[in-house]
């Protein structure tokens, strides 16, 4: 993708306001018949394709990671992260790296006992043990940052994980929650990630947090492609006009490619619950905001089923300074 059309071309979001968020409503156009939908039902081939994901991920040898993450408004990225594992659950081995250093929110909304997700803020500095769910996900605490994230992403295509009982076992999927302020391990999965998941609020507000960290993103991962969930919207409409408005400005701005993997409807007290009772997409499977969620997994599934150079990325001397 080119760079700056000219020399008096925008450098920041104030300079295409004009481009977004002016009338951001309920009433968008449909998208074409092959763009990516939220809220698409699920095709009715679902066990054929589920068996050729699990086909294609056995013969390609690579584990496909997914990096979850958003701006500093508790964009609900750890909901995301969560959800996707655990819909990922049926297509093969799940790890879910909880890489947040201030509130280790995914394990949190996973039910885990307090003492596995409150070491990191004690000071002791050691991390949790991998522990796996009920479900079958591998959980890993990569909080604190340190040499448990190099022995895993240094491991090739293919990350393998110390599973309790089962020992170095091979994962078909990662999910990493991570914060966009940790800029070095964004950096670091780029060699790695299928996807950059950013997850955004509705609202101007939200627009301009997600925004910063699309942003960020591009900086860090020198990617020029990225995808989007709208984590709140009220209806999918308003996803697609939301998104719309973010692509128009992230390639005029950035130079990269925003993809719309759908919009999570809200759901009133849904942190709470998932404390207690896990991921709603198996805590409540025909919930809105999970049917949603689990589209979101299908979509992202089906945007990296090449796994070809993921992201699109650019060469060094493309990338974009601040």
């Amino acid at each position: 993708m080119d760079e700056d059309a000219g020399s008096s071309s925008p450098k920041t979001l104030a300079d295409v306001s004009h481009l977004f968020f002016s009338d951001v409503g309920e009433s968008a156009e449909e998208p074409p018949e092959a763009a990516v939908r939220p809220g698409d039902a699920p095709r009715d081939d679902a066990d054929a394709e589920r068996r050729g994901v699990v086909a294609e991920s056995a013969q390609q040898r690579r584990t496909r990671l997914f990096v979850v993450t958003g701006g500093d408004d508790s964009p609900g990225k750890s909901t995301v992260a969560v959800n996707l594992a655990q819909a990922l659950v049926p297509f093969g081995r799940v790890a879910l790296f909880d890489a947040d250093p201030r509130i280790p929110n995914a394990r949190y909304f996973l039910g885990l006992p307090s003492w596995h997700y409150l070491s990191p803020l004690t000071g002791a500095g050691a991390p949790a043990p991998n522990i796996v769910t009920d479900s079958g996900v591998v959980v890993t605490d990569w909080s604190s940052g340190g040499k448990g994230e190099g022995d895993a992403l240094d491991a090739g295509g293919v990350i393998y994980m110390d599973v309790p009982e089962s020992g170095r076992t091979p994962m078909d999927f990662v999910v990493v929650d991570v914060p966009v302020c940790r800029t070095e391990l964004l950096s670091r999965l780029a060699a790695h990630a299928s996807a950059y998941i950013v997850t955004a609020r509705p609202g101007r507000r939200g627009f301009e947090h997600a925004f910063v960290a699309l942003k960020r993103v591009r900086r860090e991962s020198n990617r020029d492609s990225a995808a989007l969930v709208v984590n709140g919207a009220s209806s999918e409409s308003y996803a697609r006009a939301f998104h719309a408005k973010m692509e128009a400005a992230a390639k005029r701005l950035l130079s990269v490619d925003v993809h719309l993997l759908g919009a999570v409807l809200p759901e009133p007290g849904l942190g709470a619950e998932q404390r207690e009772r896990g991921a709603i997409v198996s805590s409540r499977p025909d919930a809105a905001s999970a049917l949603s969620l689990r589209q979101i997994a299908s979509n992202v599934l089906e945007l990296t089923r090449s796994d070809g150079p993921r992201g699109g990325g650019t060469r060094p001397a493309d990338r974009r300074e601040d």
